[in-house]
C-alpha cells in the first residue's frame, strides 16, 4: 500500500481562488523574516474556497453543521470507488456519463464515497495553463449533478471527491462573461473596490436564488451531499478502491474550508 496526495497545493495567486469577483487569492506575506529578526513566519490570506476545499449544505441552508460541528472521523480512512469519466476544458458531466460509470460499476458499494476522476487534475496543469484551470475546469451539468444526487442517496453515500476545479456553471449565467472573462488586471480580486461593487449588485437572482443560473449543479450536490472540489494527482491512483482521508482546516462557523485529502491506495486498501 502507498499514500498519494490528492491536495492541490496552495501558492500565491494560484487559480481556484482567484478568478471570481468573491476570490481572495492565496497569498503568504512575510512578517519576519531570518534576515532581519532570525526566523521566518508570514500573514497568509486566502479565499474560503481555495484550492482543495470540503464544502457543506451549510453554503446554502442555515440550519446545516458547519465545519467545527463536524464529525471528523467520518472524514478518515472512507471506503471509496475511483470512477473514471473522461473529460476535457469545458465539458460537463451528464446523467449518460453517471449512468454508464457509476450505476454500473461493479465496484460501488452502499455507503462508498466517491471519487470521479476526469483527468482535469493532473501533471501539474493548474500551473501550466493558470486561471484557465479554473475557468475552462470540466464540470457538472444542472441534469448530471441532479442524478449524481439522486444515484448516491439512493445508496447512501455522502461523500463525493473530483478533480474538477469547481462543481458546475463556471459563472455562466453572469459572473463568468460580466466578470472572470476579462483581464487579470481588469478584475482585481476581492476585497479591491471593483469586486466589492460587483458583489454589491450580484443579488440573488443572478447567484444562488432565483432559479440559480451561475450556481444551479453546486446547489444541488452540496445539498444532497458533502463535495470535495478541485482534488489533484487523481491519476497516480492504481486502485479501484481506495481509501480516502478529508481534512478541512478547523474554521469555527465557516461553510466549507481547504482541505488536505489523502489515499491510501492498493490491494488491501479498500477491503471490507
Amino acid at each position: 500500500m502507498r499514500t498519494v496526495n490528492l491536495t492541490l497545493p496552495l501558492y500565491p495567486f494560484m487559480p481556484v481562488g482567484n478568478v471570481w469577483a468573491w476570490d481572495s487569492p492565496f497569498q503568504l506575506t512575510p512578517v519576519t523574516t531570518h534576515e532581519r529578526q532570525g526566523v521566518a513566519t508570514h500573514q497568509m490570506s486566502f479565499h474560503s474556497e481555495a484550492g482543495t476545499r470540503l464544502m457543506l449544505g451549510a453554503c446554502y441552508d442555515d440550519d446545516a453543521p458547519r465545519i467545527h460541528e463536524l464529525d471528523y472521523g467520518t472524514l478518515v480512512n472512507r471506503e471509496t470507488v475511483v470512477i473514471d469519466i473522461p473529460k476535457q476544458a469545458g465539458e460537463e458531466i451528464e446523467p449518460d456519463d453517471i449512468d454508464r460509470a457509476l450505476v454500473k460499476d461493479p465496484d460501488y458499494r452502499d455507503g462508498d464515497a466517491v471519487l470521479l476522476r476526469t483527468g482535469w487534475g493532473d501533471d501539474e496543469r493548474y500551473r501550466a495553463i493558470g486561471d484557465e484551470y479554473a475557468t475552462t475546469s470540466p464540470h457538472f451539468s444542472l441534469d448530471g449533478a441532479k442524478r449524481l444526487a439522486e444515484v448516491m442517496t439512493e445508496r447512501g453515500s455522502d461523500l463525493m471527491l473530483t478533480d474538477c476545479a469547481y462543481i458546475g456553471n463556471l459563472g455562466e449565467g453572469f459572473m463568468f462573461p460580466e466578470w472572470a472573462s476579462r483581464k487579470p488586471w481588469d478584475r482585481p480580486p476581492f476585497p479591491s473596490q471593483q469586486a466589492r461593487i460587483y458583489m454589491r449588485h450580484y443579488t440573488p437572482a443572478r447567484g444562488a436564488g432565483g432559479g440559480a443560473p451561475d450556481w444551479g449543479s453546486s446547489v444541488v450536490l452540496h445539498l444532497a451531499m458533502s463535495p470535495v472540489a478541485a482534488v489533484a494527482n487523481c491519476g497516480a491512483l492504481r486502485s479501484k478502491r481506495v481509501r480516502v482521508t478529508v481534512l478541512p482546516l478547523f474554521l469555527a462557523g465557516a461553510e466549507g474550508a481547504p482541505c488536505t485529502v489523502l489515499a491510501v491506495d492498493g490491494d488491501e486498501a479498500g477491503d471490507a
